[in-house]
């Protein structure tokens, strides 16, 4: 007859430790999806791209992979925009480059944007 006996500090390493092997594969995950994400985000000035992270935490007794921006443009990136008006802030009017000129608006009739969905797409890339 076999008996199982847990070694208990063994299981908690295992499945809570970054350096166990649910974290190893945890980390290996969230980082191909942060590059991924990288790749995938416009590069206007690059500060999305650079602000997509990484990184593990502990929570709930377990390990979660947590990626993505804290840049205040990300999630209007990830889901898009509707149709909006731009108005100034601290100024009297607005100054931007149109078709190789600069031209000086009260305000703007902005489009609004599709949504480039950098994280959920990758996300189901990777899993």
């Amino acid at each position: 007859m076999a008996y199982f006996v847990a070694d208990e500090a063994a299981m908690k390493r295992l499945m809570t430790s970054p350096d166990g092997e649910v974290g190893r594969y945890l980390t290996k995950l969230g980082q191909r999806v942060a590059l991924l994400a990288k790749a995938q985000v416009g590069v206007d000035t690059g500060a999305l791209k650079r602000s997509i992270n990484f990184r593990l935490v502990r929570s709930g007794g377990g390990l979660t992979a947590v990626i993505g921006s804290d840049n205040r443009i990300a999630l209007m990136h990830h889901q898009g925009t509707r149709p909006h008006i731009i108005t100034p802030r601290r100024a009297q009017t607005l100054r931007f480059y149109s078709r190789g000129r600069i031209v000086y608006s009260k305000l703007v009739h902005h489009p609004g944007t599709k949504p480039n969905r950098y994280l959920t797409d990758n996300l189901r890339r990777v899993i």
